[in-house]
């Protein structure tokens, strides 16, 4: 039933002699540089023309999930929500057509987790409750899913890894480094879980796998024992930056967002048994966020993820039963390539700074969608950004079919 009212609007097998090393401190000095008086936004539209504008580790004594199976859908953990409205038919009662409008969103971000994301990833978790309230307000619905990925598969070690007295270990990306650290008889605790019931799920080695935890090895509580959250998640907000808290480290491989992207939405780990069951729904409109201060690579030897813009556009386009206008794909990425862009054209990541190289290949990719933009991973302040983020999902709701 089309709407009639809007609201305006050594990769990760750490070894045991390295936290063996490690200098006992008093904390775990993680980064907290806050930093954001960089540029202004500046937004430069994909080659459609579609709109646009422009730790120290929290406590961890909440146990995890019982995470030992391979999946933990909603499903699969025997939990329901109950507060959201019943399932669309796609079907207008009363004339029998198809009906168009957005009643459910499913909102997945993909967050570079690479050493020189830091601030960009605090300017994420500062622009998403504006970018999620906006959207449910304009949109006028209550069902979402909301889901963080990061993009590699957990298996690297973290820079802010390290070792206290008393066999206490902080160990990031939670929880495989801490397997690792348990077996290896270095500690007694990571990340504040003891290590004789440490249970480690096979989604949190999977590319495209919600994340559950923070880097700090926080567990997010997300209700269920789901890798993604619902409108009825308590305290969304701030169990949503706990999820976007991906870290900063290297691994063996560059990162692969675009892959994590396409994982995320793929049948394997939607399907019953999936990391991610039933977070991507065919009577909903899929709204993608990516995050990356570079550029998405596997040319001249690098190895990021396979295949190329088109290739990732009809693997999403693929998810959604071939319908692109049920995508929307909002990426902020380095854009001094781009007329108007808001980094610098010479510009390199940096790990103290807003900062990114230029990313024609996910550009590219960007600009293949009808209902997408492009933002600056150098600007200051991400709502404007997403504000217009908002103004396209509420376009793309206006001829959206349900599946």
């Amino acid at each position: 039933m089309t709407r009639t009212t809007k609201t305006v609007l050594g990769g990760w097998l750490m070894c045991a002699s390295a936290l063996a090393a490690c200098v006992d401190k008093e904390s775990p000095g993680v980064e907290s540089d806050t930093d954001t008086t960089a540029s202004a936004v500046t937004v430069a539209p994909p080659a459609t023309g579609a709109v646009d504008t422009g730790d120290e580790p929290a406590d961890t004594s909440a146990d995890p999930p019982d995470d030992s199976g391979g999946g933990s859908g909603a499903a699969s953990a025997g939990g329901s929500d109950t507060s959201t409205p019943p399932e669309t038919t796609g079907v207008d009662g009363t004339t029998g057509v198809p009906a168009t409008g957005c009643q459910k969103v499913d909102l997945l971000f993909v967050i570079d987790n690479d050493t020189t994301m830091k601030s960009e990833q605090e300017g994420l978790v500062a622009a998403f409750p504006a970018f999620y309230d906006g959207i449910k307000s304009t949109l006028g619905m209550q069902d979402t899913h909301v889901m963080a990925v990061g993009a590699d598969d957990g298996k690297a070690l973290s820079n802010t890894s390290q070792c206290l007295g008393g066999g206490k270990c902080f160990c990031g990306p939670a929880p495989l480094c801490c397997a690792n650290t348990c077996e290896g008889g270095n500690a007694e605790t990571c990340n504040g879980l003891a290590c004789a019931g440490l249970q480690i799920s096979e989604c949190a080695s999977q590319y495209g796998a919600g994340r559950d935890y923070s880097n700090s090895g926080t567990f997010c509580n997300i209700a269920d024992g789901r890798r993604y959250m619902l409108d009825s998640q308590p305290d969304l907000h701030a169990t949503f930056g706990c999820a976007a808290a991906v870290g900063q480290y290297q691994t063996q491989n560059d990162k692969r967002p675009m892959f994590a992207a396409t994982e995320a939405v793929s049948p394997a780990m939607n399907g019953v048994g999936g990391c991610d069951e039933g977070f991507l729904r065919s009577d909903a409109l899929l709204v993608v966020v990516f995050v990356s201060d570079k550029d998405d690579t596997n040319e001249n030897g690098g190895t990021g993820s396979p295949g190329g813009p088109q290739e990732w556009y009809d693997a999403l386009v693929a998810a959604k039963g071939g319908n692109a206008d049920s995508v929307v794909v909002l990426g902020l990425v380095g854009d001094g390539n781009m007329t108007g862009g808001g980094c610098d054209p010479n510009m390199a990541p940096d790990m103290e700074a807003l900062a990114g190289g230029p990313a024609p290949r996910l550009q590219d990719f960007v600009s293949k969608f009808t209902h997408g933009a492009i933002g600056s991973i150098c600007a200051a302040d991400y709502g404007p950004f997403f504000s217009n983020g908002i103004a396209i999902v509420d376009q793309a709701c206006d001829t959206f079919t349900p599946g």
